[in-house]
């Protein structure tokens, strides 16, 4: 069976900021070309497929009986909400995908029922409420956290997304409002620790090294956020003052607990393959801000990064995740899943802590001149927790 590599092609539109757009258009082709390059690496004969604004045509062109899909459409026609209608006419047309499906990627999407999964199983999050320019009544207490409740990447957050009065509240609320056409998801401002958890696997899952967002270079506990520029915008204070360090360095006790949220977070919203749960520490417990199906596979994103640091290659990444979605299928002509051959390789930190992984050795093929500015290696650092 050979690998069709869809992907969404991000237009530039007036209700998005114009940063956004073109970021997330050059990030799909990048990604798209990289998990193409890897793949042939594999071993497999491989077709890449650009969306635009019409999904039932492109793939008719393809019989689902010689092609698995590899999923990396987040949107279409810039709807980011459109994101599980994809994979429901991947489904309607036969063709098995990498990935989750659409009642994951609809739960997940927005962010307030994610919340509210999360709580009826028990899992810890912050304390929250849906704004519109309308809503009158406030319960919660201030510091308080506002983003779209229906975006992902970090799109809509900003250093003005940590609010202290109720004016401030209400001009972010309208300005989610008026820019993204959604409510607010307002909740309270958890101070502490940050890591990304890259969970592999279905039966059982497992989780990657941890890794946590150093914010030890800002002084401001209500700077301390991961907003878009600190996300994509590789010149800007936000990104340079918040490194990610993978392994995280934790004591056994908090790293269990937070695999273990993790892992229930994965596990009860349905994810399948591959995934990342953002997780805060507060008074050493494990609160979860956000679960991410289908998450960044950039070559230096979060979970290619604690695969590296786990043993695996970029190619090992891309090709376990095919595994994995074959053995769902049942499919014949895959290798099983290698998850339980790789180990953790960097078990050791250096004198000041932690070791950062540097981009570049993460990267599938050599560097581009046409990669986009985030895509640039940031300098090397080593950094204590």
């Amino acid at each position: 069976m050979n690998i069709l590599v869809v992907f969404n092609v991000v237009e530039p539109a007036g209700q998005q900021e114009e940063e956004d757009a073109l970021l997330s258009e050059e990030e799909s082709a990048v990604v798209e070309r990289d998990i193409e390059a890897a793949l042939r690496q594999r071993g497999y004969t491989t077709a890449a497929l650009p969306i635009r604004h019409d999904l039932w045509e492109p793939l008719r062109a393809y019989n689902p009986d010689e092609w698995l899909i590899f999923n990396l459409c987040e949107s279409i026609r810039n709807k980011t909400y459109l994101e599980p209608y994809i994979t429901s006419v991947f489904e309607y047309l036969g063709f098995r995908y990498t990935g989750s499906d659409r009642e994951t990627l609809a739960k997940c999407l927005h962010k307030a029922r994610t919340k509210e999964i999360l709580q009826a199983h028990g899992l810890p999050t912050a304390a929250f409420q849906i704004f519109t320019p309308w809503t009158i009544r406030r319960y919660l207490d201030f510091p308080l956290f506002v983003k779209p409740v229906s975006e992902d990447a970090s799109i809509g957050v900003s250093l003005n997304s940590v609010v202290h009065d109720d004016r401030s509240l209400r001009r972010q609320v309208r300005y989610i409002w008026e820019m993204y056409r959604q409510p607010a998801l307002v909740e309270e401002f958890l101070n502490g620790r940050e890591f990304n958890v890259t969970v592999l696997g279905n039966d059982p899952p497992r989780v990657l090294p941890l890794s946590e967002i150093n914010f030890r270079h800002i002084a401001n506990p209500f700077a301390r956020i991961v907003s878009f520029r600190a996300k994509w915008v590789t010149h800007s204070d936000e990104y340079l003052k918040t490194p990610p360090a993978c392994p995280a360095r934790v004591s056994e006790t908090l790293r269990a607990r937070i695999e273990q949220s993790a892992l229930r977070a994965y596990q009860v919203m349905g994810l399948r393959d591959y995934g990342r749960v953002d997780i805060r520490v507060k008074d050493g417990t494990p609160y979860v801000l956000e679960v991410n199906p289908n998450a960044d596979l950039s070559a230096d994103a979060g979970i290619a990064r604690a695969a590296r640091v786990a043993g695996m290659s970029y190619a090992d990444l891309a090709d376990e995740i095919v595994r994995l979605a074959a053995r769902r299928y049942r499919l014949k002509g895959f290798g099983r899943p290698r998850l339980v051959n790789y180990e953790l390789k960097l078990r050791h930190t250096g004198h000041d802590g932690i070791y950062s992984i540097p981009v570049r050795a993460l990267s599938p093929v050599p560097p581009r001149a046409d990669k986009v500015k985030r895509l640039h290696p940031a300098p090397t650092v080593s950094i204590a927790a």
